[in-house]
C-alpha cells in the first residue's frame, strides 16, 4: 500500500512537471521567435510586425490577444524595438484541476536589416 501511494504522489508531480515544462517550452519558444522578428523586422510597419507577432502566436499556440501586445520603437535611437505582451494560460498541476498560469514578455532588440525610408 505504500508503495502504491508512492507512485500515486510521482505520477501526480511527473504530470505536472510535464504541463509546467511544456508550457514554459512554447513560451520561450515564441519569445526567441518574437524577438527574431523584431530584431530582423526592419523593414517592416509597425501593424506588419505586429501581426508577424500574432502568426507566431498561433503557430507556438499561444493563447495572446491582440491587445495584449504592445510594440513601439524608440525615435531617439535609430531601429529600436520594445514588444511587450502578456497571457493567461491554463496549467494542470493537478488532474483535471487547471491554474490559470500568467506569461509576461518584453523583448528589447535592435534592428540589423535595412532602415526604413519613413523613419519608423
Amino acid at each position: 500500500m505504500k508503495t502504491l501511494l508512492k507512485l500515486i504522489v510521482t505520477a501526480i508531480i511527473a504530470n505536472a512537471g510535464w504541463h509546467v515544462a511544456d508550457a514554459w517550452l512554447n513560451y520561450f519558444k515564441f519569445k526567441d521567435a518574437v524577438t527574431q522578428a523584431s530584431q530582423f523586422g526592419g523593414g517592416m510597419s509597425m501593424a506588419q510586425l505586429r501581426g508577424r507577432v500574432m502568426e507566431i502566436a498561433t503557430q507556438y499556440s499561444v493563447p495572446i490577444a491582440d491587445e495584449n501586445v504592445t510594440i513601439r520603437r524608440d525615435d531617439r535611437v535609430e531601429q529600436h524595438t520594445f514588444i511587450d505582451g502578456t497571457y493567461v494560460q491554463p496549467l494542470e498541476l493537478f488532474p483535471r484541476v487547471a491554474y490559470p498560469w500568467t506569461f509576461q514578455m518584453h523583448v528589447d532588440t535592435f534592428t540589423t536589416g535595412p532602415a526604413r525610408l519613413d523613419g519608423r
